[in-house]
This record gives structure tokens, sequence and C-alpha cells, in this order.
């Protein structure tokens, strides 16, 4: 086995355990009766706010990782 394929496992192994414990440890909220763009900014950002930063990361390394794998090989 090879490094890459190593390093891409234990990425997607860590990758679900963010979107695990994300989905376990974030409280859910109950019905909104009224829903505006307000009350799901301050939802967002003050119920899921750690969430959504390491969204963000998991996010941007997939793009770096994209990026990476697109590359032609220069020889």
């Amino acid at each position: 086995m090879n490094y890459k394929s190593l390093a891409t496992g234990i990425s997607i192994i860590a990758l679900l355990l963010v979107i695990l414990g994300s989905i376990i440890t974030v409280t859910w909220p109950g019905e909104m009766t009224q829903f505006t763009t307000t009350g799901l900014a301050q939802l967002l950002f003050d119920n899921w706010g750690p969430t959504l930063i390491v969204l963000g990361a998991v996010l941007f390394s997939a793009m770096i990782g994209a990026v990476y794998i697109a590359q032609e090989d220069r020889e």
C-alpha cells in the first residue's frame, strides 16, 4: 500500500468521524412556526457556529486535495 492510499483512507475516516460527531453534538431545533432569513442566520451562527467552522475546514481541505489530484505530473 502506498502513502497516497493510506492518507486517503485516513482522510475519509476522519471526515466521517467529523460529520458523525457534528450530527451527534448539535442541538437540533424544535419546530419553527415562522421562518425568516434572520431566524436562519441566528440559527446557523448561534447554534451551529463550531459545526460551520469545521465544515468550512473540511471543504477547504477537500478543495486543496481536488486541486492536487487534478494537477498533471511534471516530469
